[in-house]
């Protein structure tokens, strides 16, 4: 089940018409546990790094997870990720970093990341 689930995510990322770089790791722990590492690159050169730690308790997945984009420049445009350090926020542990501010935010999944870089970089691209 962890690797159909991996296999899915890097699936898409090597679909997608914006990628033009990407590089994944896989770290097995146990049987039941796996880590997803990924380094993606986009047309406009901006940067999504991805650490997605994966655990399937008897077909229960629990996932510890931080999807970090950036610009062409390193300058954070959002991160996602559900570390506890956010208890103020009522959907904590998950939370949305977006500069210096905290938001509420569920657990995306990739297609989620992927439309809202994809949004990103027309905005970006349509205002040139």
């Amino acid at each position: 089940m962890i690797e159909e689930h991996l296999d899915e995510i890097e699936k898409l990322i090597k679909e997608d018409y914006l990628v033009i770089f990407s590089d994944f790791q896989r770290i097995y722990t146990s049987r039941n546990t796996a880590y997803l590492k990924a380094k993606v690159r986009f047309i406009d050169n901006s940067f999504l790094g991805i650490f997605h730690h994966v655990h399937d308790e008897n077909g229960q997945f629990s996932f510890d997870y931080r999807y970090h984009y950036m610009n062409s420049q390193n300058t954070m445009i959002f991160r996602y990720d559900n570390a506890p350090h956010h208890p103020e926020i009522q959907s904590s542990p998950h939370h949305k970093h977006i500069s210096s501010e905290i938001k509420e935010s569920k657990m995306p999944n990739i297609r989620d990341i992927l439309s809202e870089i994809h949004q990103y970089i027309i905005k970006g691209l349509l205002s040139k």
